[in-house]
This record gives C-alpha cells, sequence and structure tokens, in this order.
C-alpha cells in the first residue's frame, strides 16, 4: 500500500513539498531532469569542438520544480518558494514566498511575505539582467527599487557584497543566451 503524502505548497496544480520541506518525488525527478541536462550542456561546451546553434527546450513545470529543488538543496534562510510564468517575448511573471521571521527584516518586511511580480529577462553573452515592471506584495504596489533595497540589507546581515537586480549575473555554465515563449523557456548554447 502507498503511503498518502501530506503536501504544501501546490505549484499550478503540482504540489511540490511534502512535510518536513521535502520535494515530492515528482518535482525531484523533473528537476534532476533539467539538472543533467545542463550538465551535459556544460560538458560539451566544455570540451573540444563546442559548437554553438543548439537549443534545449524547458517547460515552465520542469523550471518550476528546478526552482524548488535549488531552494530546498541550498537551503535558501529567506525565499520559502518561488513560482514562475513563463510569458512570450522574454517576459515572466512570479511569486515568491518570503519568510523572514525572528530577522531584523522585519523593520522592511511582515515576518511572512508574498511577493507577485512582472519583468522582463534580457539575456547576452551567458548573462542575464531583470528588468522588474511591476512588484506587489499583496495588494500594496511597491516600487521595483524596493527589491535592491532588500537585497543591500540582506547582505548587510550575511557579510557578503551587495548586488543589484540591476547587475548582470551568470548563467549556467555554456548557455549563451535564453528566450521565453508561453509556458517554456529556450536555453541557447
Amino acid at each position: 500500500m502507498k503511503k498518502r503524502l501530506a503536501c504544501g505548497v501546490i505549484l499550478f496544480g503540482l504540489p511540490l513539498f511534502c512535510l518536513g520541506g521535502q520535494l515530492t518525488p515528482q518535482v525531484r525527478s523533473r528537476a534532476i531532469t533539467v539538472i543533467s541536462e545542463l550538465e551535459k550542456i556544460e560538458k560539451e561546451q566544455a570540451g573540444r569542438g563546442a559548437r554553438g546553434g543548439r537549443t534545449y527546450t524547458v517547460s515552465e513545470d520542469d523550471l518550476n520544480a528546478f526552482v524548488a529543488y535549488r531552494i530546498v538543496s541550498d537551503q535558501e534562510r529567506y525565499v520559502k518558494s518561488c513560482e514562475l510564468k513563463l510569458q512570450p517575448q522574454n517576459r515572466v511573471e512570479g511569486k515568491i514566498l518570503i519568510d523572514v521571521s525572528g530577522q531584523l527584516l522585519t523593520i522592511l518586511l511582515p515576518p511572512k511575505v508574498e511577493l507577485l511580480f512582472s519583468a522582463g529577462v534580457e539575456t547576452r553573452a551567458g548573462k542575464i539582467r531583470i528588468t522588474m515592471d511591476n512588484l506587489f506584495m499583496g495588494t500594496q504596489r511597491l516600487s521595483p527599487a524596493f527589491i535592491d533595497t532588500v537585497i543591500a540589507v540582506v547582505s548587510g546581515l550575511e557579510g557578503v557584497k551587495a548586488t543589484s537586480l540591476k547587475d548582470w549575473y551568470d548563467l549556467p555554465y555554456g548557455i549563451r543566451r535564453m528566450e521565453t515563449g508561453a509556458g517554456r523557456l529556450v536555453l541557447c548554447y
């Protein structure tokens, strides 16, 4: 007889987490498939005779499984979940659940907060930058610059150099650029 899983966060109808913060087997399997493909791309691009002009398409569900896997495996301190909705023309909408309970960050945020956003994504030469268009904390509209403020405060608390959404960040090794479409992400390598 199969054990019934008591699940928490639901992402687009797919249960992500079971009790104890563990990923469901289905989500873990989807994430590992994406990780395996990224590792193949990295190995191919690092090898001699690497070719360009190739692509790998990741579904929205698989991307969200990968993000959930990273949140759990990296033991994210503040980000508890992140759900992305991929749109055409390098656009993305999303929802991030942040938990700063017991931290000094409660001077900026409630202990648990859900941020909703829409953004543009720009990639080139193996780097990515996000341009936040809209940001909401629940129903309250916030300036996208608020994210940089939160990043600066967290960086100060963690003793690391502050970054900004305006910065360019490295894509996984070997990926030159990305393009979004409705429900899909195309990795170009």
